[in-house]
C-alpha cells in the first residue's frame, strides 16, 4: 500500500501519520535532554493527531452528506397538517435529511416518534437526525445526533452513537464552529442567521457568521435560525450551501410546496 496513492487525500493521510512519527521520536529524545521539550512534543504530536481527525472526517461527512442541502427540523407540535403529511411531503420535494427536535415529549413518546420518522425517512433513503438524544438514535438506528451548547459534548455523544453515526453541532460563532470541528463534529448549524417563529435566541449571528463560515469552514454546515423562502437567497449569498429550517415547512399549508421552493431558491441562487 506504500507505492499507491489513489487522491490527494492519501497523501494528506500519510503526510499526518509522518509527521506523528517524527514528533513521537523528537519526544522520545526529549526525555534525555529536557523533560519540558519532551512535553511541549507530546502536545504537538497530540494536535496533530487531532488536525489528523477533522480533516478525515470532514471528507467523509462531504460524502454522507452530498446531495443534503435542506435539513426539516420537524416538531410535531409545529405542524399544522399533521407530521406524516409534512414528514413525507418534504421528502418528496428533494429534502433529504430529517431532524426530529421534541423538547415536550416523554422518552417512550419521542422513541416511538422517532420510529415512525425512520420508516419514512428509510423509505425515501434520507438520512434521520434526532435532536439533543443519542441513545434515542442509536435506538431507532438513526444516521446520526444533533447537540447543542448545553448538551453532550462531541465525544460523550459518540461513545454512544458509536464511529458510524453523525454528530451535528450547534454554533453561534466562529471560534466554536472552530472547536466543534477540532472536537471530532461530522457537520455544523451555524445561526441563528435570522429572527425565528419557533425559537428564541438571545442574539443573533446574522450574516457575518456565515461569510465567515463560508470563507474558513471546510466541514458540511447548514444556516439555520429563520430561513425561509423570503431569505434563503440572503443566507446563500452569504455562503451558505444547506440551510435547516423549522416553520416555514412545519407550518405552512402546503408543506411540500414550501419545501420545493425553498430548495429551488437554494439552487438557482
Amino acid at each position: 500500500a506504500e507505492a499507491a496513492r489513489g487522491v490527494p487525500l492519501d497523501v494528506v493521510r500519510a503526510n499526518l501519520r509522518r509527521a506523528e512519527e517524527g514528533l513521537r521520536t523528537l519526544e522520545e529524545f526529549g526525555k534525555l535532554i529536557d523533560p519540558g521539550a519532551a512535553e511541549e512534543f507530546g502536545r504537538m504530536r497530540y494536535r496533530v493527531y487531532t488536525l489528523e481527525k477533522a480533516i478525515l472526517t470532514a471528507g467523509s461527512a462531504r460524502e454522507r452528506l452530498a446531495g443534503c442541502d435542506l435539513c426539516l427540523l420537524l416538531t410535531a407540535a409545529s405542524c399544522r397538517v399533521g407530521v406524516e403529511r409534512v414528514v413525507r411531503e418534504s421528502l418528496a420535494a428533494g429534502a433529504r435529511m430529517i431532524q426530529v427536535r421534541e423538547k415536550s415529549l416523554s422518552d417512550g413518546e419521542l422513541l416511538e416518534h422517532a420510529r415512525r420518522v425512520r420508516d419514512w425517512t428509510r423509505a425515501a433513503e434520507a438520512l434521520l437526525i434526532v435532536n439533543d438524544r443519542p441513545d434515542i438514535a442509536a435506538l431507532v438506528e438513526a444516521d446520526g445526533v444533533h447537540v447543542g451548547r448545553d448538551d453532550l459534548p462531541v465525544r460523550a455523544a459518540r461513545r454512544i452513537v458509536g464511529p458510524g453515526r453523525l454528530i451535528g453541532v450547534s454554533t453561534h460563532d466562529i471560534d466554536q464552529a472552530r472547536q466543534a470541528v477540532l472536537d471530532g463534529a461530522d457537520y455544523l448549524g451555524v445561526g441563528p442567521t435570522f429572527p425565528s417563529k419557533t425559537k428564541q435566541f438571545a442574539e443573533l449571528a446574522g450574516l457575518e457568521f456565515l461569510r465567515e463560515a463560508a470563507a474558513e469552514i471546510s466541514l458540511p454546515w447548514f444556516a439555520i435560525g429563520g430561513i425561509d423562502s423570503d431569505n434563503v437567497a440572503e443566507a446563500v449569498a452569504a455562503g451558505a450551501r444547506r440551510v435547516a429550517v423549522s416553520g416555514a415547512i412545519c407550518a405552512a399549508a402546503e408543506p411540500g410546496e414550501a419545501a420545493r421552493g425553498i430548495i429551488a431558491r437554494l439552487r438557482e441562487s
